[in-house]
């Protein structure tokens, strides 16, 4: 796959100029953000936005192997007697399962009261040498629910905190399990919130897209969040979506159809 610089005011404007010259769709590209725009101070300072973009390489199929001509098979060894698994194996077989914080293609397994029961044990531990005087509850399926007068200070920025407790949470539960299980903390409706108003903004920047023709780029977030943005305009027939960056944090970027065809 050739890429292509493309530099332009912004990183929008720059994805809209290597769709145009490379005349793809925008599902179509590969992209990966260089360089953000800057405007600078007063003018004094100012970056463009550098992106590289080039077309997506379509899998091939791979060929058929040739068929080998038939070769007698080998005598069958004599019986050994059995030994122990060779070190490379036994590590291979005892590797625990990759623990997945956010899981994001699939929806959580309903847990059982015995293990909602085991966690929010763990949590109260927590809070207690937080020296939080809160109680939790069970709310729904997979979520245990913090209540209290100082509960709003587990939130923090953009709820960093309550998802710092809940990665702990799901680490010590999960920590002699072989099947894995998560457990959503949530305190004063803070998720909830959190979906709506992510999905909220999806709708307007969506409609901004269709209106101007030109593609939105929402700021850097985390899978969980940009799951939440893909979801809400996966049926919107008139834009589609893409994220775009290196790493775990990376920018949705929302594009009207018209302009994906340009």
């Amino acid at each position: 796959m050739e890429m292509k610089q493309f530099e332009a005011k912004s990183v929008d404007e720059a994805i809209v100029a290597a769709m145009k010259s490379l005349r793809a769709s925008f599902d179509e590209l590969e992209i990966k953000v260089l360089q953000e725009g800057s405007k600078g101070i007063f003018g004094i300072g100012a970056k463009p936005a550098r992106i590289s973009a080039g077309l997506k390489v379509a899998e091939k199929a791979p060929a058929a192997a040739e068929p080998k001509p038939a070769q007698p098979a080998p005598a069958a060894p004599a019986a050994k007697p059995a030994k122990a698994v060779e070190p490379a194996q036994a590590e291979a077989d005892d590797e625990a399962p990759v623990f997945l914080d956010e899981p994001n293609d699939a929806p959580s397994k309903e847990l059982s009261p015995e293990v909602l029961a085991e966690a929010q044990t763990v949590l109260k531990e927590l809070l207690r040498c937080m020296d939080m005087d809160v109680s939790i509850e069970v709310s729904g399926a997979n979520v245990l629910n913090i209540v209290g007068d100082g509960s709003g200070i587990l939130i923090g920025k953009r709820g960093q905190t309550l998802d710092a407790l809940q990665f702990v949470l799901n680490r010590i539960i999960n920590k002699s399990r072989d099947e894995q299980v998560y457990v959503n903390i949530d305190t004063e409706g803070y998720r909830e919130r959190h979906v709506n108003q992510l999905a909220g903004m999806a709708v307007r920047m969506a409609a901004k897209a269709r209106k101007s023709g030109r593609a939105v780029s929402l700021e850097r977030m985390n899978p969980h969040d940009r799951r939440i943005i893909h979801l809400a305009l996966k049926d919107d027939p008139a834009v589609s979506t893409k994220s775009v960056g290196e790493g775990s944090f990376k920018k949705v970027v929302i594009v009207p159809r018209k302009a994906s065809k340009a």
